[in-house]
């Protein structure tokens, strides 16, 4: 027999994120704030995103959220200005609505206002890695061939 567990206590994140709320368009919690740009068939709902928000998402200019057997799945897209992407622009919403998601799916487009890194992300560390002199690591030598006479 399957147990039945409120969906208040879903959490899809191993280590839960900040608490949003909501207030008229804006998403907001402690130093990150959305605004909702689309809600298309009413698609957002404050308790699953809390529930599947992760801070790597605050990279992205844009925040998608698509309803597909009963299940929130997140998305970010860049803006269309930014070269260092281009997969990811929010130019290619429609087209991705229509080759990943469910044919006429529930979904929201939330832009983020200040996009960051989060902290724990790879590419922010390696930048800054980058920028420390190395320690311990020898430059490579090249070893010169003589020749005897």
């Amino acid at each position: 027999m399957r147990k039945e567990i409120a969906p208040e206590l879903y959490n899809y994140n191993k280590f839960p994120g900040p608490e949003f709320q909501v207030n008229g368009d804006k998403v907001e919690t402690e130093g990150i704030a959305f605004t909702l740009v689309e809600n298309i068939k009413d698609a957002f709902d404050v308790t699953v995103f809390n529930q599947r928000f992760s801070e790597v998402l605050t990279k992205f200019d844009y925040v998608v959220g698509d309803w597909s057997n009963e299940q929130l799945r997140l998305r970010g897209f860049y803006k269309d200005d930014r070269t260092e992407e281009k997969i990811e622009k929010i130019s290619r919403l429609q087209d991705y609505l229509l080759e990943y998601c469910s044919y006429s799916c529930a979904y929201f487009v939330l832009e983020n206002q200040a996009p960051k890194r989060a902290s724990f992300d790879k590419k922010s560390r390696k930048k800054e890695e980058e920028n420390l002199p190395r320690r311990g690591k020898k430059p490579s030598q090249k070893q010169e061939k003589t020749k005897c006479g």
